[in-house]
Formats: structure tokens, C-alpha cells, sequence
């Protein structure tokens, strides 16, 4: 007897990039079966006020204790694997407590598999200053032989700043679009980058196209949401 799968996604952090996980995997879903079906879904959104001082404040303990409550309340109401909505979430991905009794999908691991598969090398990286700055993206791309550049100092400030002065509110300015692909395109001149990480979901809001100043954008977002697309469709008949 065929059991429906139940992906969940814990969000919240921020809530906007959250809404846009959902839209993703629905338009995801329906691009790859087109059969006018829908995924099943919970969402459990936590605090994020709460979560993103936490981690600012590096206190990834509690953090892991508030994404390990919800997942298994995503557990207990069904679902088979689940993700966390946040680049920045995943700085507390190895504090989650109680250990998940689901599978969880890693952002990063999807998206250093994405830069495998698209030849990549020397990868450029913006986001939050707290993500940009941590070993998050190298310990896990340098293995598969893949560097990750920083911006400057100045440069990560301009992406910071947009990133908490707006896009969590669900801000976008064409103005601080530019500002950013200004820095995209002086990563490319200056320091040879092949591809850029969008190294916090709500880049994606502002960023939605596959490639800015010349260089391709892996949107960390849109890949994390094929990966539990690849896993509903995994258990659906058809």
C-alpha cells in the first residue's frame, strides 16, 4: 500500500524567505509533475526574532533546542524528512537537540553538490556577516575542492546591511540591488570568482535571476528546495 510522503520545512527565520520556500516547492513540484497534484507540507514557523539574536549572539545551543522542538513536532505530525528555511539557522544545524528523528536536508551539503556538479572552483559568497565570516561554506566545499571567497569588509557590510535594514522585512529597492550586484561584479574582477553562493535565503527575493555581472548565481534556496522536491518525489507513485 502506497504512504504519502510529508516533507517539513522549519521557518520563521525570517518569515519572508519562509514564504518563499513554500511558493518554491509548490512551482517545483508542479514544473516536475505537472500532473495537477500538490506536495504535502508543514511548516512549522519558530520565533525568528528570537532565533536570529540568538545566533548573532552565538548561542547555537538554544537555537539547536528551538529547531529541535519543531522538528519533531514536524515528526509527530508526519513527516518523513524536513529542512531548515535558513543559511544562517544552519550555523546551530550540529546543536540540534534532541538528535532528529528525520532525516534533515543540509543546505550547504545541496549546495556544495550543486557547485560539483557545475564545475566550480573558486566561489564567491554573500549573505550575513555572521554566515559570510564563518567556516560554514568552506569546511564543507574545500573538501570537495572548492574555495570560497569573501567579500571586502566594505563589500560584506553593503550585503549586511541590506540584508537586516530590509529583506527581512520584505524590503526590495532596485537601488540596493545594484549595490549588490555592484560588489557581485567586483568579486568577479578582482578575485576570478565562476559562480557566487547566495549565502542567505532572502538573497533570493532580490537576486532572481540565474546570473548577475557575468558570473552564475547558485541560489542556496532554490537548490535546498529541489533537494526535498527530489525526496516527495522519491515515495509518489507515477
Amino acid at each position: 500500500m502506497h504512504t504519502e510522503r510529508v516533507f517539513g520545512i522549519v521557518g520563521g527565520t525570517g518569515p519572508e524567505s519562509t514564504i518563499d520556500y513554500y511558493r518554491s516547492l509548490g512551482a517545483t513540484w508542479r514544473r516536475r509533475r505537472p500532473d495537477g497534484t500538490h506536495p504535502r507540507v508543514i511548516i512549522d514557523s519558530v520565533d525568528g526574532g528570537t532565533v536570529i539574536r540568538l545566533l548573532g549572539e552565538g548561542e547555537y545551543p538554544a537555537v539547536g533546542r528551538v529547531f529541535g522542538a519543531a522538528i519533531e513536532a514536524l515528526a509527530a505530525a508526519g513527516c518523513g524528512s524536513a529542512l531548515i528555511a535558513s543559511n544562517l539557522g544552519h550555523m546551530a544545524f550540529d546543536f540540534v537537540e534532541p538528535s532528529p528523528s528525520i532525516p534533515l536536508i543540509h543546505i550547504v551539503e545541496t549546495a556544495r553538490d550543486a557547485a560539483v556538479a557545475g564545475g566550480h572552483r573558486r566561489v564567491g559568497i554573500i549573505g550575513t556577516r555572521f554566515v559570510v565570516e564563518s567556516r560554514l561554506y568552506p569546511d564543507r566545499f574545500e573538501p570537495a575542492g572548492i574555495a570560497i571567497v569573501q567579500p571586502t569588509t566594505t563589500e560584506e557590510d553593503t550585503v549586511h546591511e541590506i540584508y537586516y535594514g530590509e529583506l527581512l522585512d520584505g524590503v526590495i529597492r532596485d537601488e540596493s540591488r545594484r549595490r549588490i550586484v555592484d560588489v557581485i561584479g567586483a568579486m568577479r574582477a578582482r578575485d576570478g570568482i565562476d559562480a557566487l553562493l547566495l549565502g542567505g535565503t532572502e538573497l533570493a527575493l532580490i537576486l532572481t535571476e540565474p546570473s548577475y555581472a557575468g558570473v552564475p548565481i547558485l541560489n542556496t534556496a532554490q537548490i535546498h528546495v529541489d533537494a526535498a522536491v527530489d525526496w516527495l518525489l522519491e515515495g509518489s507513485p507515477g
